[in-house]
């Protein structure tokens, strides 16, 4: 008997329990280091973040990979973040809007997938241009975040909590 009460609360637990898991992107062993003339650091390596990506194409992860809905410009009811990607020899003067592709989808849960916003060109250190689009995570959750340009593709997973 207690071994079949055992068995049922496993049963109709593990989905839960099974979706409270997000696998999160870490930082890579050894680091990325872009190459030059980019910075060896993240611009926000002071508060929490590190260089995610390939030569080709680079983005600055959180260090827990958590974005928390709580704070953010929707206040609870959505996850609004702007997201910088930087690639060797992008040009801002002949790409002043680069078509980046950003999208979003959950991995726990039944979301419909998410667009980023176009990608523009700016400055966010002095001395390379960078690409930066926005994104609007409808829920709480695990979400996988892959941005696509010039045929090259880079994804990493955060979790967004409530």
């Amino acid at each position: 008997m207690f071994r079949r009460l055992i068995a049922a609360v496993i049963v109709l637990a593990w989905p839960i329990l099974a979706s409270a898991e997000c696998l999160t992107t870490l930082p890579p062993s050894p680091a990325f280091v872009p190459p030059a003339p980019f910075s060896p650091t993240s611009p926000w390596a002071s508060s929490g973040g590190f260089w995610y990506g390939t030569d080709w194409l680079w983005t600055n992860v959180p260090f827990n990979a958590t974005w928390n809905m709580r704070d953010n410009v929707g206040k609870g009811k959505f996850y609004r973040t702007k997201l910088v990607y930087w690639q060797p020899g992008f040009d801002w003067r002949s790409q002043p809007e680069p078509e980046l592709v950003v999208k979003a989808r959950r991995l726990d849960g039944e979301e419909p997938p998410v667009s980023g916003e176009p990608g523009k060109a700016v400055f966010v250190t002095s001395k390379t241009p960078a690409i930066m689009t926005a994104i609007d995570i409808p829920s709480a959750g695990c979400w996988e975040i892959t941005a696509s340009y010039e045929g090259h593709t880079l994804s990493f997973v955060v979790s967004v909590e409530p």
